[in-house]
């Protein structure tokens, strides 16, 4: 309300502005100055004499420059008559001694009323100056809210605050449905008053809701008391108005509704109507760039789908394949009839059937697990562990498929416990572990490492790392190891796998507020490491110390 008033103070203040009051009694106020100043030099006898017309010239231009034409017409006869009474013998009479009077009389009209007409059209010119450069100065703001932006749809705010200040608005607002046909407000500038929110107001709703179908600009117009409410229609109503309702539209399709709230008796003009329908116009093409957005981003997402399924279905084919085959053959061989097995024959198909049972569990284990961390559907279950049983239990348990690999062990033995996701965790280990046995020459040793540790920002945490002698990753390629299905190139021709285990690896520490990074240089080996936060103990202190073994060795079996 104070800003408000403070811009009215302002236009009212305007030099450009016509003030027909303030103009008239400023210049009868100049003329009744003149008169006793002139009448102090003698009046039209002494030294000004031969200026009076001039000196009264003056109230008529001023009237005329701050009232308008009407103002300078009025102040020119008061000065005509001042003049006559006071200075053009006989004084203090009507009547006129000299015919020279008479025709200095009528020019002086004349002129006065020329320059109060000149004074009216350089005035005119001048209002139209100005609220052209204003129109251009809205013009390339709206040009600027529209390009600036990278987001479509950040640029309504800007745009109807540009459009509230140019037009002086109480309020403007964008409205638009929504995917369930739920109309909301995606952008507003000021206040807008409680009897204009369409969450409020049936009658609001319902403009909006026809502004909307039909296409059609309505208007909302106060009644002559309150209790008739609010009453809307196409057509304006002068002096009632309370809101417009502006259709946005695109072509032959509305995208959405333009609320606008003017100052009470807020005049319109044609030019200032163009440059509102500009307005809604370039409100229309955000709106339209933002839903464009929105389809593009859609079709990037299925296009990602179907990049994603075909690099799916190529990655696993073969893997899925094999293990089926190696079923398919030993089930076979098993059901033939005119061959008689051995005993160790048949242990020989059955273990084939297992392993080949174990590997296709491990594959479809893996796809459901990558499915769940891109659906975002992994939410640890966290709880103190210790981080040394925890390393042994999958050691322990990983020893078989690491045959030929020895394993040595460097885990501190002052370990703190963590919080975390035990099931979780052991499962990262595990792909770690056969990533390292699967890209490793046969003999070579695989070093697992824990120790306690603390982040950049000071908070501890356990550092887990597991090395191998393999091949290594090129530098290029260390950052792309983690994306599901990428396998490093110089090892895909010799190494089978589908490129999956990396990528849940790194989906897994995420998920536990972790990371896991990956040193490497060709022909040196690979270290994977993974830090995990320790946790907020929340009260309790953590309970004793890893038992694993410091700085131990042995060979996995």
């Amino acid at each position: 309300m104070i800003v408000r008033r403070f811009r009215q103070l302002l236009q009212q203040l305007d030099p450009l502005a016509q003030h027909p009051r303030i103009g008239t009694a400023t210049g009868l106020v100049l003329v009744a100055l003149l008169v006793p100043i002139l009448a102090a030099w003698n009046g039209g006898t002494g030294p000004l004499g031969q200026s009076l017309p001039l000196l009264f010239l003056v109230p008529v231009l001023v009237a005329a420059a701050v009232g308008g034409r009407v103002a300078g017409v009025l102040v020119s006869f008061a000065a005509i008559a001042a003049w006559d009474w006071f200075f053009i013998p006989p004084l203090y009479q009507v009547t006129i001694a000299s015919g020279r009077d008479v025709v200095a009389l009528v020019v002086f009209l004349l002129v006065a009323l020329s320059v109060g007409q000149l004074s009216n059209i350089a005035r005119r010119r001048s209002v139209e100056a100005l609220r052209r450069m204003r129109s251009s100065e809205a013009l390339y703001g709206l040009s600027v809210a529209l390009i600036a932006q990278k987001n479509p749809a950040e640029t309504l705010t800007p745009l109807t605050q540009q459009l509230s200040r140019t037009f002086d608005l109480i309020a403007a607002a964008v409205l638009m449905p929504d995917q369930d046909g739920k109309w909301r407000t995606v952008a507003v500038a000021g206040i807008l008053p409680p009897d204009l929110l369409m969450e409020r107001s049936r009658n609001v709703a319902a403009a909006v809701s026809e502004t909307y179908n039909q296409g059609h600009e309505y208007r909302i117009g106060g009644a002559n008391s309150a209790k008739h409410g609010l009453n809307w229609s196409r057509r304006p109503r002068s002096g009632f108005e309370r809101a417009r309702f502006i259709p946005l539209r695109i072509s032959e399709r509305t995208v959405g509704v333009l609320e606008l709230v003017p100052q009470v008796g807020e005049e319109t003009d044609v030019e200032r109507e163009h440059l509102v329908q500009t307005f809604a116009n370039g409100a229309a093409i955000a709106l339209e760039q933002a839903r464009l957005a929105r389809e593009e981003k859609a079709a990037a997402l299925a296009q990602a789908s179907d990049n994603l399924k075909s690099a799916l279905l190529s990655s696993v084919s073969h893997d899925l394949r094999t293990p089926l085959a190696g079923i398919k053959a030993a089930a076979s061989s098993l059901l033939q009839d005119d061959i008689e097995w051995s005993a160790e024959d048949r242990n020989a198909f059955i273990m084939d059937i297992n392993t080949e049972a174990d590997r296709l569990s491990r594959l479809v284990s893996n796809l459901l697990d990558l499915s769940r961390i891109e659906a975002g559907a992994i939410r640890p279950d966290k709880d103190w562990e210790d981080v040394g049983e925890l390393l042994e239990r999958v050691l322990s348990r990983m020893r078989p498929r690491l045959e030929g690999h020895p394993i040595e062990q460097a885990i501190a033995g002052d370990l703190p416990m963590v919080q975390l996701d035990a099931l979780q965790i052991e499962q990262v280990m595990t792909n770690l572990l056969e990533n390292a046995a699967k890209y490793s020459p046969a003999g070579s040793p695989i070093i697992v490492s824990a120790t306690a540790t603390q982040a950049a920002d000071g908070t501890p945490e356990i550092r887990i790392a597991v090395r191998d002698f393999g091949p290594g990753i090129p530098k290029a390629e260390q950052e792309k190891i983690f994306d599901k299905f990428y396998r490093v190139k110089s090892a895909t021709a010799r190494v089978s796998g589908t490129g999956m285990g990396l990528a849940i690896v790194k989906g897994l520490v995420d998920a536990q507020g972790g990371r896991v990074t990956v040193e490497s240089s060709p022909g040196n080996g690979s270290t994977f490491i993974v830090e995990l936060p320790v946790g907020s103990p929340a009260g309790k202190q953590a309970a004793g110390t890893s038992s694993g073994p410091s700085s131990t060795a042995g060979s996995g079996s």
